[in-house]
């Protein structure tokens, strides 16, 4: 495949990839924030759903970044790109495995296990557990980062 159609497949899949995760996770943190405890049971099944299709995009938006920079003969270790790669791993890593998926975990258990007409004391406090702030715009704001190395490919190291 020629450069600007791996470039297009590669921006394509990822907005693809946020859309699907990241709308329904703005959405569970209104529903949250107004107590909605029926509606955060349905935005976590959601997300749930939208997730089983996000995360293979990311991975296709990966190979088409790779095969991308690769037919454009874009260095792969350029310092912009080395950062984008630490940004991605921080995210990875520090959002997903360091907190993110437990506290995603905890919320819908005490969602399912809450009086569905006023939360419970264990969900008022995920709620308001610092958590919910860096899963709720720690991903949006590593995507912003990425956005910007990506396009102004900064060369600052």
């Amino acid at each position: 495949m020629e450069f600007q159609l791996l470039k297009y497949l590669h921006v394509l899949t990822i907005i693809g990839a946020i859309v699907l995760a990241e709308g329904p996770i703005l959405h569970i943190w209104v529903a949250a924030r107004r107590h909605d405890v029926a509606a955060l049971r349905h935005l976590i099944e959601e997300s749930e759903r939208g997730d089983r299709l996000s995360n293979p995009l990311v991975v296709l938006s990966i190979l088409f970044g790779v095969a991308a920079a690769l037919t454009g003969q874009i260095d792969l270790t350029a310092p912009w790109l080395i950062t984008a790669y630490a940004v991605l791993i921080l995210g990875f890593v520090g959002l997903g495995l360091g907190g993110g998926l437990r506290h995603i975990e905890r919320l819908k258990h005490a969602a399912e296990t809450s009086p569905i007409d006023a939360p419970s004391t264990e969900l008022v406090a995920l709620i308001d557990h610092p958590w919910s702030y860096v899963v709720t715009f720690g991903p949006p704001t590593l995507m912003a980062v990425l956005i910007y190395l990506m396009v102004v490919k900064p060369n600052f190291w």
